[in-house]
């Protein structure tokens, strides 16, 4: 049976966490497309799982709809707030009911990816917003530090910047690339209303000292890989 799955401290050292910690909290996600002339059906469909499986804490799904770049229109569903002994649940119920009810509206663009939640990243405690800012960061092997250097100092600066400020960061743990993070930066509304008397730039150095910010600017481009080092798209979230 085929199943089509929807879609430091801060790092002095940075290292990928074992999916077996009792205390993370992780995330699977899973993407895929509705198939030519049936968005409508599918999105029906989804819903209509969604609702059966997926509403109350510890099962909760999110679907996002990708509306830039070369996976625009894919939709990428986020099974969220998961801890290891999640991974032990049968949920043959549930793929059963996918395969038969939804998935003959699907074609499959990637298959489940599980990810750590790092919750050095974390900034705001409101969600889901409406939409996301979705950076996929791959680096050379052993440049983690500078990668989550440069993610955590300027995620203090834009909370202190701005009250308002949502993040959520994650490192793969299976499924993908392991030298890999991905960080949501999420808001309600494309304009920014916010104004400061400072700027980043002086925030960030007055927080972490003289020229910090473009070193570690620097030292965050040298880490990331040279083909694809950093892709940045924009979705929406899909209310079912």
């Amino acid at each position: 049976m085929k199943n089509i799955y929807i879609l430091l401290a801060f790092l002095v050292t940075f290292s990928v966490q074992s999916q077996r910690n009792s205390e993370s909290t992780y995330m699977s996600t899973f993407a895929y497309k509705a198939k030519d002339g049936m968005v409508d059906k599918f999105e029906k469909a989804v819903a209509k799982k969604t609702k059966m499986f997926n509403s109350e804490e510890g099962d909760i799904i999110l679907t996002y709809k990708v509306l830039t770049g070369n996976n625009n229109g894919v939709y990428e569903r986020y099974l969220v707030n998961q801890k290891a002994s999640s991974y032990d649940l049968d949920r043959s119920d549930e793929l059963e009911y996918w395969d038969k009810n939804v998935a003959p509206y699907a074609e499959e663009v990637a298959g489940q990816v599980r990810w750590l939640h790092e919750e050095w990243g974390k900034i705001g405690e409101s969600g889901p917003p409406k939409y996301l800012q979705k950076t996929v960061i791959r680096y050379k092997p052993g440049m983690g530090s500078h990668i989550g250097r440069r993610i955590g100092r300027t995620g203090m600066t834009w909370a202190k910047r701005d009250p308002n400020a949502w993040r959520r960061v994650f490192s793969v743990t299976s499924g993908g690339d392991l030298n890999l993070m991905v960080v949501f930066a999420g808001f309600d509304t494309f304009e920014n209303m916010q104004e400061n008397d400072s700027t980043w730039e002086e925030d960030y150095n007055e927080e972490f000292g003289w020229e910090q910010n473009a070193l570690d600017n620097e030292n965050f481009n040298k880490s990331l890989r040279e083909w694809n080092g950093a892709m940045r798209t924009t979705l929406e979230r899909v209310d079912f």
